[in-house]
């Protein structure tokens, strides 16, 4: 297969162009007015009808966005062999594909564990995740992510790969925003795990605002993992404010003459002789 198609030219998109433009002739559908942008990474922009024609199509739109495409793909003249996406979550996109293309078409649910940011420095030995649906092609696929692109090539369902995501992905993004929003100071005295934190806020500051609302509101199980993680935490600071109410209490009993510790042992007093006796 020589010829791909990729609907969507966002920051993945563009990416993606990137990395594959070497490989194949690549040709690319957005809402928006692309030409520009396309020619400077030395690929097309076309109509959908056109880039939908290439032998591999790859949507790389948000999750949200996809029934729409899916419903303009059902309107073109010809089909791709292999559609793919890349979003973040698998168990909606999958559905969907299943429902709106013929089954003809080879389908594909991928998830690259990595993004302009994470790889600017080259995606030699990171991770892309493959849920296939239903496709002949696979070892095909596996075979050139892992020797051309040398990915870590993992497999799994679109139901497990969406209830791992949902703390790998789901809780880590949800906290990055947290601490984005309180502005978390970068401080003198900061521990290397403080460190931690910032570098949590630091990695995830350029995801967009769409990749954020996929990530929490389109993967079935995210609810249920921030809904944990909020119930302990008010269970801990509920704890946190018992003993803080325990020791003021005891700071209230104790007399304002007496030092804080253990109460002193009281003296044995002596006896003392009557006289005459």
């Amino acid at each position: 297969m020589t010829s791909l198609g990729i609907v969507g030219f966002g920051s993945f998109g563009r990416f993606m162009a990137q990395h594959l433009r070497s490989r194949f002739t690549i040709s690319v559908h957005d809402r928006l007015d692309i030409a520009d942008e396309a020619a400077q990474l030395g690929v097309r922009s076309a109509p959908l009808p056109q880039v939908a024609a290439s032998e591999i199509l790859v949507l790389a739109v948000p999750v949200q966005n996809m029934e729409e495409v899916l419903r303009d793909l059902r309107g073109v003249p010809r089909l791709p062999e292999l559609v793919m996406d890349v979003g973040s979550v698998k168990v909606k996109p999958l559905d969907l594909m299943a429902r709106y293309l013929p089954k003809r078409v080879d389908i594909v649910g991928t998830h690259p564990m990595f993004g302009p940011q994470s790889g600017r420095h080259g995606i030699a030995g990171l991770k892309v995740v493959l849920c296939p649906l239903r496709t002949k092609r696979l070892a095909r696929l596996r075979d050139f992510l892992a020797r051309e692109l040398r990915l870590e090539v993992l497999e799994m369902s679109p139901e497990v790969h969406d209830s791992e995501m949902a703390y790998i992905q789901g809780l880590t993004h949800w906290i990055a925003k947290a601490l984005r929003e309180i502005k978390l100071p970068d401080l003198g005295l900061a521990t290397p795990a403080y460190r931690h934190l910032l570098k949590i806020e630091e990695n995830l500051r350029e995801d967009s605002a769409a990749l954020f609302r996929t990530i929490e509101t389109e993967n079935p199980f995210a609810a249920a993992a921030r809904a944990e993680l909020v119930a302990k935490l008010r269970e801990i600071e509920a704890e946190v404010t018992a003993l803080a109410e325990a020791e003021a209490d005891d700071a209230r009993l104790m007399p304002a003459d007496q030092p804080a510790g253990p109460p002193p042992v009281p003296r044995r007093r002596r006896s003392v002789k009557k006289a005459g006796s």
